[in-house]
């Protein structure tokens, strides 16, 4: 059994709730002054389906990097969120403060793709530059890989080369002509669209999904709370499309 203020704790020295942006909603979803937990789990959404998951496994507290609610509430009427609160399970969530932290989301999408020693771009952005030229399409198998992904959606595919790389996990469309800008080969992130890829001039996007560039972020969570006398357990979480 462990506090859940200590927990709570944890999570904002590491990424400190100040920090998220101010559209964001990070923090408490639903506090009913619990102070003991037996049993975190930990996921990227927070769906009926998770909340299922927690009463199944006798989960007290969610941790989760989405948060439930973006916009004021004058009514509870989601099923799923009654079902959590009669079952005494609070939910806390780390977004963009999770994002932007050192050993954050983004940079541990970079780290898990073998990229280290990163520079920070617009604050949501890490990019590594090279002294030598890197293979592209060894970089697409690597990625394939490590996101067990039979194919990667890629604008402007033809490069053989690259000299420098960046990282956004989530959307990080918005900052394509900042990128260009500063002359970045390679954008690995997610959620692109139409039109954002068209406005792609030479820079070479990968977009790995919102989904598949962030699920891991419940490794960060563990990596937090590793030194706690509690049971963690990772949430059973899959796309929420399929490809068929």
């Amino acid at each position: 059994m462990a506090e859940v203020n200590q927990i709570i704790k944890k999570i904002e020295q590491f990424a400190p709730l100040d920090t998220m942006q101010k559209w964001d909603n990070s923090g408490w979803q639903i506090n009913l002054g619990i102070n003991e937990t037996n049993k975190v789990l930990l996921t990227l959404d927070v769906t009926p389906a998770i909340i299922d998951e927690a009463i199944n496994k006798k989960c007290d507290l969610i941790l989760s990097h989405h948060p439930v609610f973006f916009t004021p509430i004058k009514e509870i009427n989601q099923q799923y969120i009654i079902n959590a609160i009669k079952n005494n399970i609070q939910i806390y969530s780390a977004h963009t403060n999770l994002d932007i932290a050192q050993g954050g989301v983004s940079e541990y999408l970079a780290e898990k793709c073998g990229f280290s020693d990163l520079d920070t771009a617009f604050e949501f952005i890490k990019y590594k530059q090279f002294n030598e030229e890197k293979n592209f399409s060894k970089l697409i198998s690597l990625l394939k890989t490590v996101f067990c992904l039979p194919s990667i959606r890629v604008v402007n595919s033809k490069r053989k080369t690259y000299n420098s790389i960046a990282f956004c996990s989530g959307s990080g469309a918005e900052f394509i002509q900042d990128l260009e800008k500063i002359g970045i080969d390679v954008f690995v992130t997610g959620d692109l669209k139409h039109h954002q890829a068209l406005s792609a001039n030479h820079i070479t996007i990968i977009d790995l999904g919102h989904f598949h560039s962030e699920k891991f972020v419940v490794e960060i969570f563990q990596k937090i709370l590793q030194n706690e006398d509690i049971d963690i357990i990772c949430a059973s979480e899959k796309p929420a499309w399929e490809l068929i």
